[in-house]
């Protein structure tokens, strides 16, 4: 019998992939290569014509297979899909299963295709077998979940899609796990895969013997992938890198995307951390994720849900890419419909960060005028471990998913930030995007401006000085008295004033100060707040 049927088909894994980097190439390419192995299987499930309808993301048959190249470099296909098929149910299973293949063999064949161009002199028997041992590794580590559930015009949508939801999380909770033997030593890269050896490697190898079988192997690699003098800084693969098959065919998926889409002046060099953070040697790492999203695809018919992709698709093909594409050193990792993770330099994260915000809110540009999204903001040196700030990013953008404002009531909708210097000091604080009418970021670009202009900083640690004996270590959600702040932010303003400012203006800035007191979730949390506010006078100075 024909009939319908709704699928979600999931590729993975997600934050282990892409979060497992030294460099921001590794970082770019963990995200593109996942949005890629969902084209692959978008573009499989099209070849069926009008037995497939997708849902979401909104990405046509032309957009699949002939994509605009303005915007290509960025990974803008979340890692799942939403979707319907018409057939019976052993026609749907075989179509799902032939683009489960398809996304394996295109993940499989990308890795191969990296090994024929790093290692293109070495001879047949040993390219082998790294394309083998490589191969393993992609096999035990991709993650490809599918679920089918009969729909009918006459049945509610949502509660099908909730379904089948259901069913996809509860499969991934029974996960399979392949296990390989792995003898030799890690990559250099993620530490969990054995780096890649054209030399077999066995349990009794010795250490030395390891290390140099893999020195021998990388010092073959081919001559655009050698370190020299010239590339030290910026080498694809440095002498001291072993990888393996998983973080190579990262390593190189800007080669490989280069032939696969034709567009040999695309995928160029990304911008390093350092490049990033010049001159002030930090820089800031953006992620922020629609609040409530299960409740924006709730509605009981199919067009609300279409509709709602749709939006999304537009804020994440368009909007954002426009928005970060006009920072002077800024680089837009990914923007996968209602997410997104972006570097940028220091003095444009503000502003960018409040665009990308209201522009999630605009009805022509993003969702709705009644939706929220919620960010984590670190900002750390050039010279921090990249894996590490991003587990940190996520952290924060979790902690503004459970921020409450304690004087509207209203959760989420808030943007955590934190600074982490380099002699390892952490400032770290959540803020509603909004303080009435008034945007959050420009109040407190007001107050960096006052510091830079018209306020000595010493305030900043005056007041630290007076309140910070109140706050109990095993108490730190604790706010002292709103009258107290008040007080003594008045009096220290005056006295650290570098011209002689009127009472109005003493009045509309400390109530800027006192309005931040209001909405943070303790004292501790202000003055942190005082501390990131210093920071980034300093560095703009």
């Amino acid at each position: 019998m024909v009939k319908q049927y709704l699928t979600v088909f999931s590729v993975g894994p997600v934050q282990s992939f892409i979060a497992s980097a030294r460099k921001t190439e590794d970082l770019w390419s963990g995200s593109f290569i996942l949005s890629h192995l969902v084209r692959e299987a978008i573009k499989q499930l099209y070849k069926y014509g009008d037995k497939f309808s997708l849902l979401f993301p909104m990405i046509t048959e032309n957009e699949v297979n002939n994509p605009n190249k303005s915007n290509l470099h960025i990974a803008s296909l979340p890692n799942r899909f939403t979707a319907l098929l018409t057939g019976n149910s052993t026609e749907v299973t075989k179509m799902l299963k032939n683009t489960e293949a398809a996304v394996r063999h295109a993940f499989i064949h990308m890795y191969s295709q990296s090994i024929q161009l790093l290692f293109s002199d070495l001879p047949t028997k040993q390219k082998e077998l790294l394309i083998e041992t490589g191969k393993k590794q992609i096999e035990s580590l991709i993650e490809i979940y599918w679920v089918i559930e009969p729909f009918e015009e006459e049945m509610e949508f949502n509660e099908i899609r909730e379904r089948t939801e259901s069913r996809l999380a509860a499969i991934k909770n029974d996960k399979q796990f392949i296990q390989i033997e792995q003898h030799g030593l890690t990559c250099s890269v993620c530490q969990e895969r054995e780096a890649l050896s054209a030399y077999p490697i066995t349990e009794s190898d010795s250490y030395g013997s390891m290390k140099k079988k893999l020195a021998d192997t990388w010092n073959k690699r081919s001559q655009p992938f050698l370190q020299n003098k010239d590339n030290d800084e910026h080498a694809r693969i440095k002498d001291n890198e072993f990888l393996c098959g998983v973080c190579t065919t990262k390593r190189l998926a800007r080669d490989y995307f280069k032939r696969y889409y034709s567009y040999p002046t695309g995928f160029e060099s990304f911008k390093s951390t350092i490049k990033i953070s010049e001159p002030d040697h930090y820089y800031a790492i953006l992620m922020i994720d629609g609040d409530n999203m299960g409740k924006w695809f709730s509605g009981a018919h199919i067009e609300n849900y279409r509709d709602v992709s749709s939006r999304l698709a537009t804020f994440s093909k368009e909007t954002v890419p426009d928005i970060v594409g006009k920072s002077s050193k800024g680089m837009l990792i990914y923007a996968g419909g209602d997410d997104l993770l972006a570097f940028l330099p220091l003095n444009e994260v503000l502003d960018i960060a409040e665009k990308l915000r209201y522009s999630f809110s605009d009805d022509q540009k993003g969702l709705n005028h009644n939706a929220t999204s919620s960010g984590g903001l670190i900002i750390a040196h050039e010279k921090a471990s990249l894996k590490t700030l991003l587990n940190e990013a996520r952290k924060l953008e979790g902690k503004a998913k459970g921020y409450k404002n304690k004087v509207s009531g209203e959760e989420k909708n808030a943007l955590a930030i934190a600074v982490h210097t380099r002699s390892g000091e952490k400032s770290e604080t959540v803020l509603p995007w909004n303080i009435g009418e008034a945007k959050t970021s420009q109040i407190l670009k007001r107050i960096i401006h006052l510091l830079k202009n018209d306020l000595s900083d010493t305030f900043i640690y005056q007041f630290i000085e007076s309140f910070y004996p109140l706050i109990s270590v095993k108490d730190s959600s604790r706010k002292v008295d709103r009258s107290l702040i008040e007080a003594e932010l008045s009096r220290l303003f005056k006295r650290s004033a570098k011209r002689k400012l009127s009472e109005e203006e003493v009045w509309n800035d400390v109530n800027n100060l006192v309005l931040l007191y209001d909405h943070v979730q303790s004292t501790i949390d202000f003055i942190y707040t005082l501390k990131i506010l210093s920071f980034f006078k300093r560095k703009e100075d």
